[in-house]
């Protein structure tokens, strides 16, 4: 048995989607939509501690359970209170939290792996993925971001569920869009998804605007029903949507679901000089198939 395992896995980002979440089993909740993969992402590392219990660390800082409770939920998952070991999980961030570029699902995805190579716990890549999604799902972090991961690239999420339950297909970037992202602040996605009102609205607007995709799944039509669903959901705060609203006309922009962060959508990387977004960054973001990797294999 080796002492530590590290894995990295992709952030996943939603432009369009429907929550489909009434189900009585877990792993057949989800959400329906629209998204992509990029590379950046999430390092975990899990190794065997000499101290008491589980220590979950985000950046070099320890948290408490109720600040990692996607972590926390993998781990009690896999690993029921009678089998019990003392362990070290470190998440390294490359993307922002609570922010809708899927950081927890990576951090769960990297845990489910990296815990079951360390314990040599026997389990399937699907039987983690399920595991993950689940996590996901309890905690109300998210509902399509873990079978999002599994398709990788540009992925439709046609039905809900956990990988190996729920469907999705791909679409290619044939419109030679390429994409930026700009993070302005936190959002948790457990705030809407707990919120009826909101719920109703996004459900409505999500479900016509999938269909439209599914009937043309390009780029370009995603890029077009993103700015769409960011209009009709109105879940965007007056900054993000000031910042949305003002782009220059070579651009489309559109909110990252669930966050108070935005698409770029552009074909030129000098669109970009023209945008003005004070005491951020813009990211240049690069669509990523292989959103699972073990550290010494990337």
């Amino acid at each position: 048995m080796t002492d530590e395992v590290s894995y990295w896995v992709a952030s996943h980002l939603t432009g369009i989607f429907e929550i489909r979440d009434s189900s009585s089993d877990i792993l057949k909740k989800g959400s329906r939509g629209a998204g992509l993969s990029i590379n950046r992402g999430v390092i975990t590392t899990i190794g065997l501690s000499k101290h008491s219990g589980v220590q979950i660390f985000f950046d070099g800082r320890e948290k408490i359970k109720t600040e990692a409770v996607v972590t926390s939920k993998v781990i009690e998952i896999l690993l029921p209170k009678k089998e019990e070991v003392n362990l070290k999980v470190e998440h390294n961030f490359q993307v922002p939290l609570s922010s809708g570029y899927g950081a927890s699902a990576a951090g769960a995805v990297g845990t489910a792996f990296a815990l079951n190579d360390l314990l040599e716990l026997g389990l399937s890549e699907l039987e983690l993925l399920k595991v993950a999604h689940q996590a996901e799902v309890i905690t109300r972090s998210g509902l399509g971001d873990v079978i999002g991961l599994y398709q990788g690239g540009l992925e439709i999420r046609l039905k809900e569920g956990a990988p190996g339950i729920g469907k999705t297909m791909s679409f290619t970037n044939s419109g030679g869009w390429k994409v930026a992202t700009v993070h302005l602040g936190k959002l948790p996605t457990s705030e809407v998804l707990s919120d009826n009102r909101k719920r109703e609205t996004v459900n409505e607007a999500g479900r016509e605007l999938i269909s439209e995709l599914i009937s043309r799944p390009t780029f370009s039509n995603f890029v077009k029903l993103s700015a769409a669903f960011s209009a009709k959901t109105n879940l965007w705060s007056k900054r993000l949507q000031n910042h949305v609203r003002n782009l220059p006309h070579s651009v489309v922009g559109s909110q990252i679901m669930l966050g108070e962060a935005f698409f770029i959508f552009y074909h030129d990387s000098d669109d970009l000089k023209e945008i003005k977004v004070f005491g951020t960054q813009i990211h240049q973001e690069t669509i990523c198939q292989d959103t699972i990797v073990k550290r010494e294999e990337r």
